[in-house]
């Protein structure tokens, strides 16, 4: 199959995925669990580190998250899990202090854990309308980085970590990311409890944190040696391929919703 035609067809699949889980809570919460699984064990990969050792604490916080945002959940079975999930969370320290594991694999485990776990867990919290227009603005910023870029791109972004960025492609992401965000707000009719400029606001946020979050991933495929941070998806690579701007993005996303919201 044709390189460009593989991409795009795989991509369609992933992208329409996306938003048929987000119709539904349960089905997000779901779609998310499994992308946290996976990009654990390709995080793992990166980083050389059994992912299973940050398997457990991560699933555990995912599910406090997912039974804390679920109204209908009785309080004593969330504060069990919170229990449950402090305990799991101090396991690791424990099999340190018995040599069980050395000081870079404690700190590979909590990376884990806050990188892929702790924003999977709060992007449950975002309503599910707002949570489709994150998405499509990082689609948006990614395709107008590119155009942008291949047609004007002259001055280098970040050189050193994924010397195919510029400074064009990427002021072309966050034009292209308040046309959308525009767009997404004036026509759409989704009931998002922000104003214009808020959201204007919070697109330009997507795209900073995210473009940040794909350089992230960059220089961590750039230590590990490797192109792809998986082969999951045919033409597009691995979840965290995917997934890198979303992932840093909405811890920033999150902190803004509480103080704006």
């Amino acid at each position: 199959m044709n390189e460009l035609l593989k991409r795009s067809f795989f991509g369609l699949i992933y992208v329409l995925v996306v938003l048929w889980a987000i119709q539904s809570y349960t089905w997000t919460a779901m779609l998310l669990g499994i992308f946290m699984v996976i990009g654990l064990k390709e995080f793992s990969y990166l980083t050389g580190f059994n992912y299973k050792t940050a398997l457990l604490p991560s699933l555990f916080i995912f599910l406090l998250a997912f039974i804390s945002f679920h109204q209908s959940i009785n309080v004593k079975v969330l504060r069990v899990a919170a229990g449950f999930s402090l305990l799991v969370l101090f396991i690791p320290l424990i099999y340190f202090i018995f040599d069980k594991i050395s000081k870079e694999m404690l700190a590979k485990i909590y990376l884990a854990i806050l990188y892929l776990a702790l924003p999977f867990a709060l992007a449950l919290d975002i309503e599910s309308k707002l949570l489709m227009a994150i998405f499509i603005i990082i689609w948006s910023s990614d395709s107008f980085a590119f155009l942008f870029g291949k047609y004007f791109g002259k001055h280098k972004l970040a050189p050193h970590i994924s010397p195919k960025k510029t400074i064009e492609g990427f002021a072309g992401g966050l034009l292209g990311s308040l046309l959308v965000g525009y767009l997404i707000y004036s026509f759409t009719g989704w009931q998002i409890n922000l104003n214009l400029w808020q959201f204007l606001l919070l697109s330009l946020m997507i795209v900073i944190f995210g473009t940040l979050g794909d350089l992230l991933e960059s220089r961590f495929k750039r230590l590990a040696g490797v192109k792809d941070s998986g082969n999951i998806i045919p033409g597009h690579g691995g979840i965290l391929d995917r997934l890198d701007s979303f992932i840093l993005a909405i811890p920033f996303v999150y902190a803004y919703l509480l103080i704006f919201v």
